[in-house]
Order: C-alpha cells, then structure tokens, then sequence
C-alpha cells in the first residue's frame, strides 16, 4: 500500500508544494519575495494525466523556465508521470507475486524523483537566488522521492 501512496506524495509535493522564490519588482511597495509552486512545472502534465491523455506533446509541455531553458520543467514533469505509473501499477502489485515485479517500477520512479530534484536544485544554484531561493517544497518532493526508492527495494525484499 506504501508503494502507492508514496509516489503521490512525490506528484503532490512537486505540484503543490512551493518550489522557489523570486524577487519581483513593484512600483508601488517596491521588491516583493514571490513564492512559486511547482504547478509551474508540471502544470499541464497534470492537467493533461487528469484528462486521461498520455503526457506527450506540446500541450502537456512544461512552461515552466529557469534561466531561458524548460529542461527543468521536463525533468520534473517525466519524473511525476514516472511516479503516477508506479502508482497505477503498485494497485496490481498488491496480488502477491506480482508485488516483487513492480518493485522494480517503484525504484525508477524514486530515482527519476531523486535525479530531477537533484537537477533542480543544481540549476538552483547558478541563478541569482541560488539554494537560498529554494523552498521547503523542493526539500519535501526530494525526500518523498527518497522514501519512494526505500519503499521500492523494500517489496523487493518481500515486505
């Protein structure tokens, strides 16, 4: 049941969760920290995952942008659809044999997890902000992807 609940965990942390902040600037109360979610990321991979479409195209592309490049977007966008994958078959993998087989799924969802937060938080680190800028969501979706790795070499194991 944890191999199910965890990489939505991941999806939610990601997606709701405030990712970085911005300083902006406003004519009237001057600069102004701005909190951005992760819904800038991965948007419309959700939107497009809520639709019962496939995440594939330029319709369920991520806009969101560090540093002129949508790469970051992507990575975290096919981590999340990873992670819903490793959901949708974790319902299977209650049947006890099946369980150890999408073990496997889990594993590449928490490192895909792991390596897009990991390549966010390096990106991070060449703005302006740097790791100063990131929020307490990027630190959540991080250890839910963790945790998802653990929980996936743990049904290999038989648990």
């Amino acid at each position: 049941m944890i191999r199910i609940l965890l990489p939505l965990a991941f999806v939610a942390a990601i997606y709701l969760g405030p990712m970085f902040s911005v300083e902006t600037r406003d004519s009237v109360r001057g600069e102004i920290n701005s909190v951005v979610t992760g819904d800038y990321f991965i948007g419309n991979a959700v939107h497009c995952l809520q639709e019962l479409k496939a995440p594939i195209g330029e319709e369920c592309a991520s806009d969101g942008e560090i540093q002129d490049s949508t790469s970051v977007g992507s990575a975290l966008s096919w981590a999340s659809v990873l992670a819903v994958a490793a959901a949708a078959l974790g319902i299977v993998g209650l049947i006890p044999f099946i369980g150890r087989l999408t073990s496997i799924v889990t594993i590449t969802a928490g490192l895909g997890g792991l390596g897009a937060m990991g390549f966010f938080l390096l990106t991070m680190m060449n703005t302006a902000d740097g790791l100063a800028g990131v929020q307490w969501g990027a630190y959540l979706a991080a250890g839910a992807a963790l945790l998802t790795t653990i929980s996936g070499l743990s049904g290999m194991r038989g648990r």
